[in-house]
């Protein structure tokens, strides 16, 4: 029964077995590989789209704040972005406001001319 060449030796009946399970191994391993290659350029494509996209947002910001300093210097007239520019005009005073409570807050400096208080306390009272 030592003998390899007779068809009922042990190494005659695993070799049917093994190369099957080598075929799925390598099977699994190829599917693997080309999810992973395709994940790979999905991701690849993705984040080249996301940076397309923010360098088309910073060109129209760019593009933007051009026409808002030509329509402040008088350049450009355009009655429905007058508008639009008041609002930014605003926001602006607003968030170099709150810049510099933020500033003082974190510094521990004093406001140079520190907001009315809301209530008329007298002194020694508990506003």
């Amino acid at each position: 029964m030592n003998n390899p060449s007779h068809p009922d030796s042990p190494s005659e009946k695993l070799a049917p077995l093994t190369e099957s399970t080598l075929e799925r191994i390598g099977s699994y391993w190829e599917t693997t590989r080309l999810w992973l290659t395709q994940a790979w350029r999905i991701a690849f494509l993705m984040a080249r789209g996301a940076y397309l996209t923010q360098e088309r947002r910073n060109l129209f910001g760019k593009l933007g704040e051009e026409v808002f300093y030509k329509i402040l210097k008088g350049e450009l007239r355009n009655t429905d972005l007058q508008n639009q520019v008041k609002d930014i005009e605003r926001l602006t005073k607003k968030l170099e406001i709150s810049e510099i409570k933020i500033r003082s807050l974190r510094f521990g400096q004093r406001l140079s001319n520190p907001p009315p208080p809301t209530s008329e306390a007298k002194p020694g009272e508990a506003p």
